[in-house]
């Protein structure tokens, strides 16, 4: 009996590629989440009313933190706001594409996930060895993570292309 993807074994409820389809997805939605958030900010009387509840903070730390992101978000442009939520979005559906084709165990979102993850490993290499202000842990975290992925769906890339059937010369 073949899954849904074509191998040969069953299809389990859970496996690997169901775990990084659902990471895919958690990660899209907290995108999301995040891309409205930045959308919302476009409105300059919520900006105000965001300084005006820093300044009732008590504690130092915070208010600093949070005045250090909106003088950020003061300093920049509608134009690079919207050039910045529109990306986001993209990479939204990027990841929710990765996360359903997985979840149904597609051949096209396994090779589609190992393209665009390994793409993205240069980049965090960089970041990890020349960047500044990243927590160093948490890159390195998320970078083996990909590592992970990646050698994951080959592997199951792999096994799927020995499991098909070998059709017979001049059939």
């Amino acid at each position: 009996m073949q899954n849904a993807s074509g191998y040969g074994a069953p299809a389990r409820r859970i496996d690997g590629l169901r775990l990084i389809g659902l990471l895919k997805i958690g990660k899209a939605i907290l995108l999301l989440a995040t891309t409205y958030g930045l959308y919302r900010l476009l409105n300059p009387d919520l900006l105000r009313l965001l300084h005006d509840w820093i300044n009732t903070l008590t504690d130092s730390f915070e208010r600093r933190l949070l005045v250090r992101g909106l003088d950020w978000l003061d300093t920049q442009s509608a134009a690079r706001f919207g050039s910045i939520v529109a990306v986001t979005a993209l990479y939204t559906l990027l990841l929710m594409t990765e996360g359903i084709g997985l979840w149904l165990r597609k051949a096209w979102a396994e090779w589609f996930t190992v393209v665009s993850t390994s793409s993205l490993i240069p980049f965090e290499l960089w970041h990890l060895f020349f960047g500044s202000h990243h927590n160093r842990l948490a890159l390195l975290g998320a970078t083996a993570l990909n590592v992970i992925i990646v050698l994951y769906l080959i592997v199951q890339l792999r096994r799927a292309r020995t499991a098909r059937p070998q059709s017979a010369p001049g059939a």
